[in-house]
C-alpha cells in the first residue's frame, strides 16, 4: 500500500465533510482515531469509529462516483492520514476483468445504500431519551447562541447590508466549516440551494469579527420556521484556523 502524501489533523478537525465534492481519493488512517457521522432529520448520528490502519473513501473510487461525500469524517485527537496513490490504484484496478470490476462496483454501491439505512436506524434510536441526548442539550457552543449573518457572495464582498441578508445561530464550528440553525420564513430550496455561495460574518466571544466566504453542502427544513444547514468554508487562512482552534479549546475547557 503506497502512500502518496500524508496530512495531519487536530482534534475535531474535519477530514472529509458530508456534501463536499468527492475527489475519488482513497485514504488510510496512519495514526489516531476518526469518527464517521451523517446528518439526518433527527440530527447528527455516529456511524463508525475508524482506527489506525482503516481505509476510507473507497466507495467513491470503486463506484466511480464524483458526487457529494455521503458522510463526515472528523479527527478524534491528533490524527495522521495517508492519501494513497490514485494513479497506481487505477492502473491496478484496470488489470481486473470487467466482471470483477462490476462486482466491486456493485458492492460499493450496496455499501453506500447500507450506510444510508444505518443512519436512519440510528436516527430512530435518537428519538428515545438518553443521557447522551441530554448532554448534547448542554452543548456550550449552542447555549452561547452566537449570531451569524450572511448574504450572497456577490453582495457580501463589500458589505453585509441589503435586502437579501439572512441570519442564523451557530450550532457547530470547525476550521473548515460550520453548522447553523435558521429561524426564518425565507428559507427555501430557491434561496438556499446546495452549492450556493455566501459570505458569513460572526463574532466569537472575546475574538475579533470573522468574515469568511463559504458554500452550502447540506440544508434541511425542520418544520415551521426552523431549518438547519452545513457550510464549508471556501477560503481559510492561518489566522482564521488559529482563531477557531483557540475558541474551541476555550469551549472545551468550560
Amino acid at each position: 500500500m503506497e502512500v502518496k502524501h500524508e496530512v495531519e489533523y487536530e482534534d475535531g478537525e474535519l477530514i472529509l465533510m458530508e456534501g463536499g465534492e468527492s475527489d475519488r481519493n482513497i485514504y488510510v488512517l496512519l495514526e489516531g482515531q476518526a469518527r464517521v457521522t451523517k446528518e439526518t432529520d433527527k440530527g447528527q448520528v455516529t456511524l463508525a469509529l475508524l482506527e489506525e490502519g482503516d481505509i476510507f473513501g473507497e466507495v467513491s473510487f470503486l463506484a466511480q462516483i464524483y458526487g457529494a461525500r455521503s458522510a463526515t469524517i472528523a479527527a478524534r485527537g491528533k490524527v495522521k492520514v495517508g492519501v494513497l496513490d490514485q494513479e497506481k490504484l487505477s492502473t491496478e484496478y484496470g488489470t481486473l476483468s470487467p466482471l470483477f470490476q462490476k462486482i466491486l462496483k456493485d458492492l460499493a454501491e450496496r455499501f453506500s445504500t447500507t450506510t444510508v439505512l444505518a443512519s436512519r436506524l440510528a436516527a430512530r434510536r435518537m428519538e428515545k431519551p438518553s443521557l447522551e441526548r441530554r448532554a448534547a442539550k448542554r452543548n456550550p457552543l449552542q447555549t452561547l447562541r452566537i449570531k451569524v449573518e450572511y448574504v450572497s457572495e456577490t453582495e457580501g464582498r463589500q458589505t453585509l447590508s441589503g435586502s437579501q441578508s439572512y441570519q442564523g445561530i451557530l450550532l457547530d464550528l470547525a476550521k473548515t466549516g460550520m453548522g447553523l440553525a435558521l429561524y426564518t420564513t425565507s428559507f427555501s430550496e430557491s434561496t438556499h440551494p446546495l452549492g450556493a455561495k455566501f459570505v458569513f460574518q460572526f463574532t466569537l466571544p472575546g475574538k475579533p469579527m470573522v468574515r469568511v466566504p463559504g458554500h452550502i453542502v447540506w440544508a434541511r427544513a425542520m418544520g415551521g420556521k426552523k431549518a438547519r444547514m452545513g457550510v464549508e468554508f471556501s477560503e481559510t487562512n492561518p489566522y482564521l484556523r488559529k482563531l477557531v482552534e483557540e475558541f474551541l479549546q476555550t469551549v472545551a475547557d468550560q
